[in-house]
């Protein structure tokens, strides 16, 4: 298959980089949004907040099922339509949540969240990564890592305000609505470069899909990020409850919760400027991965006066190491323009694994060892996962990488 982004006009290909991280921002804010709604869901329906908290799970576990498939539908019936069928579906279920009736049917509500999410997530990259695999790949990157940096942020910490103001039902709605909004937006304005006529629907191929369901760079990647990955969607839901109970000020606990998932906007960007420039990503994906896991791990020795700290840095390092990450199957692993949405909804799917067993196993050892344990776990387990990381093959002699690329310009 022939054709490059570089038929279109050059302001063409950030314009769908808007587009899709407008996406993102959606998505991750109705994503965390309904953490701000913990309280007043438990006192509606007689439940603790650690039994609420299985609304992490239960999104994250749907959130792994449609990785995969979801890639399949985008090679097969194009881009644009399955990035619009993403969003739709989770601003649909977040509008569902509002007026369920009983845990049980919120429960279910928030998993038809995660699966819409699910769709989007692999596809909104692969859509991405299509307009920006031959120049400023990991920075365009970092930018769509940045929106769903944005809307985590919104989601924890100004939707707080708004659940406050309201009811937990009110926000969510509002965020539903919202989200089928942009999923409108999408539908209409992104394309695919032109020249690249495999991405508005191909035919799914058994050579195509052997070498990209059995790439061994993208199973190594997808098992490295698990650790990082999980620890990090049990932080930063967790990290607001864990500073009250600690009994850490109203405004501490609010700057952590806010710098956690803000923090990504700078880490993503920054991070992606300099995998472009003068570092490999393999080298920036085992740093960021091992340093989040040493701020998890100073987590519990921190106090009220520097809370914020470890809070930063698990952000910023998590998101940094999320936009490298996204960069291997159009990158490292060299997967072929129309299966990268099926490459990364792999990646998502083993690392969706970690999604759900880290915050579930931090809610096992936490009554019998108490938050320190906890998060040594969390911190442990990102650090160790990321080795796997070290296994994946090098590019072949004399290809050109971005510290090699970097120099040149220079």
């Amino acid at each position: 298959m022939t054709g490059s982004p570089n038929q279109d006009a050059p302001t063409t290909k950030w314009f769908m980089l808007a587009i899709v991280s407008l996406g993102f921002v959606t998505m991750s804010a109705n994503w965390f949004n309904v953490s701000t709604g913990f309280g007043p869901i438990a006192r509606e329906f007689g439940l603790d907040i650690p039994d609420v908290a299985f609304l992490i799970s239960i999104f994250v576990f749907a959130y792994g099922l449609l990785h995969i498939p979801g890639g399949f539908l985008a090679t097969r019936w194009g881009l644009r339509p399955i990035l619009a069928l993403g969003l739709g579906i989770e601003g649909i279920g977040s509008m569902l949540s509002a007026a369920a009736g009983s845990f049980a049917q919120l429960a279910s509500f928030r998993a038809l969240c995660g699966v819409g999410a699910s769709v989007f997530a692999a596809v909104g990259i692969a859509a991405v990564s299509v307009w920006f695999r031959h120049r400023h790949h990991a920075l365009a990157l970092g930018v769509s890592s940045a929106g769903f940096s944005v809307g985590t942020a919104v989601g924890l910490y100004l939707w707080a305000d708004l659940t406050a103001a309201t009811s937990w039902r009110t926000s969510l709605l509002l965020g539903g609505a919202l989200q089928l909004a942009v999923a409108v937006i999408t539908a209409i304005g992104y394309r695919v470069p032109g020249g690249l006529d495999a991405l508005r629907g191909a035919r799914l191929t058994r050579q195509g899909l052997r070498h990209t369901l059995g790439n061994r760079d993208i199973w190594l990647f997808g098992c490295g990020f698990l650790g990082a990955y999980g620890a990090y969607l049990g932080a930063s839901q967790l990290i607001a409850g864990y500073g009250e109970h600690r009994g850490f000020g109203a405004t501490e606990v609010a700057v952590a919760a806010f710098l956690v998932g803000i923090a990504g906007v700078p880490g993503s960007v920054l991070s992606g400027w300099v995998a472009d420039r003068y570092l490999s990503p393999r080298v920036l994906f085992l740093v960021g991965a091992v340093l989040e896991g040493v701020f998890l791990l100073v987590l519990p020795v921190s106090g009220p006066g520097t809370f914020w700290i470890p809070a930063l840095g698990i952000g910023f390092m998590f998101n940094g190491t999320f936009a490298i990450w996204q960069t291997i199957p159009g990158g490292l692993a060299r997967i072929a323009p129309e299966h990268i949405g099926t490459a990364v909804g792999l990646m998502l799917t083993i690392s969706a694994v970690g999604g759900f067993a880290v915050p579930w196993a931090f809610g096992l050892i936490v009554p019998a060892g108490g938050y320190p344990a906890g998060w040594l776990f969390m911190g442990v387990t990102s650090i160790l996962a990321a080795l796997a990381s070290l296994l994946a093959g090098r590019p072949p002699a004399g290809t050109p990488t971005p510290a090699r690329l970097g120099r040149a310009r220079r």
